[in-house]
């Protein structure tokens, strides 16, 4: 079971990141294909597509990855640039149906009770979303209420967390 939550982790992160790897750049090269106005004349069909591509390279953001150039590119061949915000509200949609299950690692001193749990685990869900799983772990060194991990999201709500805090205000 925790090996299948690792891999669920790492997973997530690698979608999250595919959707960023294609949602950024197409997000910048409409929003300059807009400012621009170049959308007519990439639409146009007697225009030729080397010149189209010369255009392109103006509204393409430095670094662009070749998948998404080249899908760019294709609608630009095919004078379907116009249905570049189209295809991105589309793709938004479709990675909005994906469920997303968030991991919650909660590290205190002592077990908590199953009243405990409950309680944090409503308040958690609530924030993160319904479909967040737990991971309950046990360390002394916390010394006294829990650290909370949901991706790059720490909660410090530990004694050892305030000592620390606290020793770094009377630096």
């Amino acid at each position: 079971m925790a090996h299948e939550r690792q891999a669920q982790t790492y997973a997530q992160a690698m979608f999250e990141q595919a959707l960023a790897d294609w949602l950024t750049p197409l997000k910048a090269i409409a929003a300059a294909l807009a400012q621009s106005g170049l959308t007519p004349r990439l639409d146009d069909a007697g225009v030729e597509f080397a010149s189209k591509q010369e255009m392109l390279r103006t509204v393409f953001p430095a670094n662009t990855a070749a998948p998404v150039q080249n899908l760019v590119s294709l609608l630009v061949s095919r004078n379907e640039a116009h249905l570049l915000p189209h295809i991105i509200a589309e793709f938004e949609r479709y990675a909005q149906r994906v469920p997303s299950t968030a991991t919650a690692r909660v590290t205190s001193a002592i077990a908590l009770t199953d009243a405990e749990k409950n309680a944090l685990e409503a308040k958690l869900r609530a924030q993160f979303g319904g479909d967040t799983t737990f991971e309950y772990a046990i360390d002394p060194a916390v010394l006294g209420g829990v650290v909370v991990r949901v991706g790059d999201k720490v909660i410090d709500g530990s004694v050892a967390g305030k000592l620390a805090a606290l020793k770094e205000k009377l630096k």
